[in-house]
């Protein structure tokens, strides 16, 4: 005989097992690339106060120099550069995502936008660069003591320019593989795996 509904004892264990078991949303997320993320998102944000840091002491710097009466066009040029430099650092940080890792969209997300600031940060650094040889051409006219010097520091201050360039370039082309890698998993997830 079966006893009344109020004579039995609660079961719980099926409301305790689905309670605890946890609803397959979709694939797991991936350990490796949520580490990656991590570590790059690091990177960029020691990267980004470092060139922000760089670039206010520069305008300090040219500012306690004007105090000191260096003259007003080489104060002037040092200040464009850093104001270009630190423009164009803002400018390759914009619309920063952010690291979100609470679903394999958001980590698929978080990576296509770290790669999105990462192209725009080499593009920046081109930029920069290419700035930074007017700048020193700019400084070696209004730098009459070195003119003796100007080939051997045009020609080091080239080959060191033209190697960031080199880098900056090679490092936009990683980014855009990393870019249309995470665009087509987001998309596979998506459209669930059509």
């Amino acid at each position: 005989m079966i006893p009344p509904p109020e004579d039995r004892p609660d079961d719980w264990s099926d409301l305790t097992q689905a309670w605890a078991a946890t609803p397959d949303d979709g694939p797991p997320l991936d350990a490796a690339l949520i580490r990656s993320l991590r570590r790059r998102d690091r990177l960029a944000r020691l990267n980004f106060l470092s060139e922000i840091v760089g670039g206010l002491a520069v305008v300090g710097v040219m500012g306690w120099a004007l105090w000191r009466g260096v003259d007003l066009p080489v104060v002037l040029a040092a200040l464009g550069f850093a104001v270009f430099a630190l423009l164009m650092t803002l400018w390759s940080r914009r619309g920063d995502p952010g690291l979100l890792t609470d679903t394999p969209q958001a980590v698929l997300r978080s990576a296509l936008g770290q790669a999105r600031t990462g192209y725009r940060w080499a593009l920046a650094g081109v930029a920069i660069s290419l700035a930074g040889m007017v700048f020193l051409i700019v400084m070696l006219r209004l730098a009459e003591p070195v003119a003796e010097m100007r080939g051997p520091i045009l020609a080091g201050a080239g080959l060191f320019l033209a190697a960031c360039i080199g880098f900056y370039l090679h490092h936009a082309r990683r980014c855009r593989r990393r870019m249309a890698a995470h665009q087509a998993a987001l998309d596979a997830l998506l459209n669930g795996g059509d």
